[in-house]
């Protein structure tokens, strides 16, 4: 199974979690292809072509990001938005995604208690990302559990940040990634 990452973080260079999560993918080649959105596109421009291109010749699209505001950074969107087109990613006799998955591989500032209905939050991580659910289910993908690392901070440790980018990689390298549960500090 060959898996490509749509990686979008607005300032990678200062991430140290999604940072690490992409150096660690990366050593992985004949498996995993990133495609890191603001580095590849720092006008906003998004090569449509070249970003279909590489959605046809994988089985598995993991979605990474940061977790702010309760949403995805705008770049997500966007590609969304203009790569998932109308003819090509879903509409009538276009089946290109029913052999595929969609994954999320996010880190949240949040605790994981917070995401409860009596946390600070008041809804589960779940319900806050059945946007990306639904457009799975719209384009008929199969929609993955998704990868979440709760409690994301400068005062993350280095060790913990290790860990979480080793059982990302797992998550990255499974054939069943409904498998392998959320990531908690």
């Amino acid at each position: 199974m060959h898996t490509l990452i749509i990686a979008a973080h607005p300032s990678l260079e200062a991430s140290r979690v999604n940072r690490k999560w992409l150096e660690e993918a990366a050593k992985h080649p004949e498996q995993i292809t990133i495609s890191s959105l603001y580095e590849k596109y720092p006008d906003g421009v998004i090569d449509i072509a070249a970003e279909q291109a590489l959605v046809e010749a994988h089985d598995r699209i993991v979605l990474q990001f940061p977790f702010y505001w309760f949403n995805s950074p705008p770049m997500i969107k966007q590609w969304l938005d203009e790569v998932l087109l109308e003819g090509w990613a879903y509409g009538d006799g276009v089946d290109l995604f029913r052999s595929k998955s969609i994954g999320l591989a996010i880190t949240a500032g949040g605790r994981e208690n917070d995401y409860r209905p009596e946390g600070a939050f008041r809804y589960e991580i779940s319900a806050l990302l059945t946007p990306f659910e639904m457009t799975a289910d719209y384009i008929k993908a199969k929609y993955e559990t998704p990868f979440v690392w709760y409690g994301v901070n400068s005062r993350t440790r280095d060790e913990e940040i290790e860990r979480s980018a080793k059982r990302y990689l797992d998550y990255l390298l499974q054939t069943q990634a409904n498998s392998i549960p959320v990531e908690s500090k």
